[in-house]
């Protein structure tokens, strides 16, 4: 039986999904663990306006996976903000940026954390209310335990 590490966290309208994924470089006969954090609407692609990115990926090596777990805890603790940035450039394209944003937020006797996706006109966020607290500290251990358990390589491999 094949089985698969994933967490899962939802708001009203957006959720994320964090798995170990796989990174193959066949020029080098190499693969090698990755993490993946999967930036979602909760809307078929179809009902979206305007052809709106319904999905953004965002793949991690294991350190980010660790460094946006510390990120995650210490907005959680201190407030603030956290932000996480890859930049590619795509053979015969402009550069593309994505960025992970994670903050904790007050306004009006209220508060509540936030995690967030970028790239280019795309944006995807999703809230953390109070009540769900727990989950996005469960979201910044599953991130610690997967970057341990994705720091690896296959020589072998392709």
């Amino acid at each position: 039986m094949s089985y698969k590490h994933i967490f899962s966290l939802y708001s009203k309208n957006a959720g994320l999904e964090i798995t170990p994924e796989i990174k193959i470089n066949g020029s080098k006969g190499t693969s090698e663990g990755r993490v993946q954090i999967r930036f979602f609407l909760l809307q078929m692609p179809n009902a979206v306006p305007g052809g709106k990115t319904t999905q953004i990926k965002f793949f991690l090596e294991p350190w980010e996976s660790y460094d946006m777990a510390l990120r995650m805890e210490k907005v959680f603790k201190d407030a603030g903000k956290g932000k996480l940035t890859h930049k590619f450039v795509p053979p015969g394209q402009a550069e593309m940026i994505t960025s992970v944003t994670v903050e904790k937020w007050e306004r009006s006797g209220k508060s509540g954390l936030g995690i967030s996706v970028s790239r280019g006109d795309s944006f995807i966020s999703v809230p953390v209310g109070t009540d769900s607290t727990s989950r996005y500290l469960y979201a910044v251990e599953f991130l610690r335990f997967l970057s341990t358990r994705q720091g690896w390589v296959d020589r072998e491999a392709a």
